[in-house]
């Protein structure tokens, strides 16, 4: 891939999921006092939410991409391998909440605040989890059969469509919940996990799950961690205001430059294009990928600051400020695409199938370091 290839296939995609993800960020802006005072629970898993979501249908889609480049799978929904994936994402989107939430309730120890939570997120994830599982196995099956390079657009293209639909979700599922409806809710998405735990049995997936369900749940630990960050330094992000905004994009567009290079390094180790030690690839995705950037910080940080004050009515705009927010943004993303690709690699040569652990695991470093950064970033902007 070259620069230009970049520009055209990678770049678009880029800002559709930017597009998804300032929509994000416009419902977490604008609601973000009340969830930090009303429901802290969901602060605390919300990164969660976002990440292991985004982990468990990226690693779909890249798993799916290697069947159809390898033949041992049809880009249908009749395929079994395709079919008994479509159920098994649903439920396993959906167990880590409840890690997440019971590590919540050590830290938070509010037990009524607890269980409207849980019930907030697991109808939530579950009902979310049905309709991302569709969509992942569109937009790889639609990609394959029109020549369009799966690995390039459907990471990141699946972990922005999880992160616009997981905050509206929760907004909604509060409103739900506050009005004293959510019983139903809870309800159908406990039946809906116990359908798809039941049409993904079978030997096909058995090493599949194994991986995942071990990474995810490991994961899900890490990620607490992240939203613990976002929980303790909820009031600095706050004070900062157009970061709240911008928080979603942040950690969304590092995950989905960790998106590209773990599926695209992965699918060339599986089709034994590159060596395990061999840096070509590396080198030529960090001069294609890595300018895409340049183009990408616009809207990462100028369209926030404005979306805060149409909404909010607080303008922040300070030039060295921004200029080391683009500075040190630019230096993140490099960071993440080299972690991505040795990561795949190192994976690779554990014998664990980077399209199963790779995506999770280069995701959830890419929200921890993301979230760390914001955090960083909000005390130098209010300094």
């Amino acid at each position: 891939m070259n620069l230009k290839t970049a520009i055209r296939l990678i770049l678009p995609v880029l800002y559709l999921c930017i597009f998804f993800d300032l929509f994000a960020g416009l419902f977490l802006g604008t609601n973000f006092e009340k969830i930090m005072e009303s429901y802290p629970y969901i602060l605390i898993i919300l990164p969660g939410l976002m990440g292991l979501r985004g982990n468990v249908f990226g690693a779909l889609c890249s798993r799916l991409s290697t069947a159809f480049y390898l033949g041992s799978s049809l880009p249908s929904f009749r395929d079994d391998y395709v079919y008994k994936n479509f159920f098994f994402s649903i439920w396993a989107s959906t167990l880590p909440i409840f890690l997440l939430i019971l590590i919540g309730l050590l830290k938070i120890r509010d037990f009524e605040g607890f269980l409207s939570s849980l019930q907030i997120s697991i109808a939530s994830s579950a009902l979310i989890g049905l309709l991302l599982s569709l969509v992942s196995i569109l937009i790889v099956v639609m990609s394959f059969k029109r020549s369009i390079d799966p690995d390039s657009i459907s990471g990141p293209l699946i972990t922005s469509i999880a992160d616009i639909v997981t905050i509206p979700s929760i907004i909604v599922f509060i409103i739900i919940f506050e009005a004293g409806w959510i019983h139903p809710f809870f309800l159908a998405s406990i039946v809906l996990l116990v359908i798809s735990i039941y049409f993904s049995r079978g030997k096909e997936l058995k090493r599949i799950k194994k991986e995942v369900l071990s990474i995810i749940t490991s994961l899900a630990v890490l990620q607490s961690i992240t939203g613990s960050l976002l929980h303790e330094f909820s009031e600095i992000i706050y004070l900062s205001i157009f970061l709240s905004f911008a928080y979603p994009s942040i950690i969304d567009t590092l995950g989905n430059y960790g998106c590209i290079i773990v599926a695209r390094t992965s699918t060339r180790l599986n089709l034994g294009e590159i060596e395990k030690g061999d840096l070509k690839g590396l080198i030529d995705d960090l001069k294609a990928i890595l300018p895409t950037s340049i183009l990408i910080f616009p809207f990462i940080s100028l369209v926030p600051v404005y979306l805060s004050y149409l909404t909010l009515g607080n303008f922040f705009f300070k030039p060295i400020a921004i200029s080391i927010f683009f500075a040190s943004f630019v230096f993140l993303i490099s960071l993440v695409i080299l972690v991505a690709f040795y990561l795949a690699v190192a994976l690779h040569c554990l014998k664990i199938d980077p399209d199963n652990g790779g995506i999770p695991l280069i995701t959830t470093i890419a929200d921890l370091l993301g979230t760390a950064y914001t955090v960083a970033i909000a005390f130098f902007f209010i300094s």
